[in-house]
């Protein structure tokens, strides 16, 4: 590509929940400030987010799988429901639909998000593409809960897990066919998903730690006092805030069992909650104890204003609570790998305390809140990396990889 030509990117984002979205929409901001045209595809919640904020965007098949009540992955559904036939004749579809829509756009690289189908996409157009990820290996974990009921129960699990293992190796390579993969995390000793990071040796060239990706407006200091004022909040109390997020059948077992307890909260503390729900009304209501959000455009204010954070262990959240210097309770989805190896990295850290959603109380959620607020040992861990977080610029690091890329002959 020539210096004189606009830069067009391509960005194929993953659309469960909206951490994918939300940091690619960072990198977007840096690209179109420096002249350079975007177009994303995703879909689902990120679809949702791309309309909601007037992005230009196309919609993409999205990924399919059956979950349990309690937000957990159910695998004996999922593959009774899709098979290996029909998943594999879903993955084809996807990649026939991004092709469709890479050739018609044609960009000068292509950037994914954590899907695999626009990478082979764009490596069959023969388009440079660069890798976002913090999952190089999804490892899968059984749901004890739900206990298997004979030999054919146990046959199908052992198959199951055989059939993983290859095409979990399968995938970790295929993500290598892109040139540059970029890890949106602290490096070592400070990365939150170091334990599904397992490259090979003679791959590491490829892959780049960036830091968080935020928007960097999102660094700017908040005046707590004046946000407090303007929602009839006490700006003396310490405030805790519950950014729900991930996809809807994340969050809505979690929002049933944490939005009840919240509510009923004692009143010594400032309680806001957003439901994460981007389709939902951005006004809040007053509901007992809490400040309920369906959906506010203020999350990344709230964040700098609050003094705790309760979240998933979503990989997008924890690190924008370090790059402020926020401790957490995390309660991440039951039996989903990448989250409870997130909230384990966090915890080791010193910047987190972990609940279980099956015990999760007034009693449980009260010890765990007071836990955080009365030790100064985890603001002070936070406070350091956030001091950390500050050495980073990661949108402009990865604008630097993709216009490097494209002028790339």
């Amino acid at each position: 590509m020539s210096r004189t030509e606009v830069l067009r990117v391509y960005l194929a984002v993953n659309g469960l929940g909206l951490g994918h979205i939300i940091r690619c929409h960072a990198i977007a901001k840096e690209l179109s400030a420096a002249g350079a045209d975007v177009l994303f595809a995703t879909y689902l919640d990120g679809f949702e987010y791309a309309q909601k904020e007037k992005l230009r965007v196309v919609q993409s098949i999205p990924i399919s799988y059956q979950v349990r009540s309690d937000g957990s992955v159910d695998l004996k559904a999922t593959s009774a429901k899709s098979g290996f036939s029909l998943g594999a004749n879903r993955f084809t579809r996807q990649i026939v639909r991004e092709i469709q829509y890479i050739k018609r756009y044609d960009p000068d690289v292509v950037l994914v998000d954590s899907r695999l189908s626009s990478l082979l996409a764009g490596r069959l157009l023969g388009k440079p593409v660069v890798a976002i990820l913090n999952q190089y290996r999804v490892l899968l974990l059984h749901n004890n809960r739900y206990p298997r009921h004979g030999i054919l129960d146990r046959l199908f699990l052992l198959i199951a897990r055989l059939g993983w293992t290859f095409f979990g190796v399968l995938i970790s390579e295929l993500w290598c066919l892109s040139e540059t993969i970029i890890i949106p995390d602290f490096p070592p000793p400070l990365t939150i998903s170091r334990h599904n990071l397992a490259i090979p040796t003679g791959r590491r060239h490829k892959v780049k730690f960036v830091g968080p990706i935020v928007d960097p407006k999102f660094r700017n200091k908040v005046d707590r006092v004046s946000l407090c004022r303007k929602y009839g909040l006490d700006p003396n109390k310490m405030l805790v805030y519950a950014a729900i997020s991930g996809p809807k059948h994340e969050r809505e077992p979690l929002v049933k069992k944490l939005v009840p307890l919240l509510t009923n909260f004692p009143r010594e503390y400032n309680i806001v909650i957003s439901c994460g729900n981007p389709t939902g009304g951005n006004g809040p209501k007053h509901r007992g104890s809490a400040l309920v959000f369906q959906w506010t455009n203020e999350q990344d204010d709230l964040l700098g204003a609050c003094d705790i954070v309760i979240s998933r262990a979503g990989h997008s959240t924890i690190l924008k609570a370090m790059t402020l210097g926020k401790p957490l309770l995390i309660i991440p989805t039951p039996f989903q790998t990448e989250q409870l190896a997130n909230a384990t990295s966090a915890r080791s850290i010193g910047i987190a305390v972990i609940l279980d959603q099956e015990s999760l109380s007034m009693a449980s959620l009260k010890g765990a809140i007071t836990l955080l607020l009365r030790n100064r040992a985890y603001f002070l861990k936070a406070a350091r990396v956030a001091q950390e977080a500050k050495k980073f610029e990661a949108t402009k690091e990865c604008r630097r990889i993709i216009e490097d890329l494209a002028a790339d002959p």
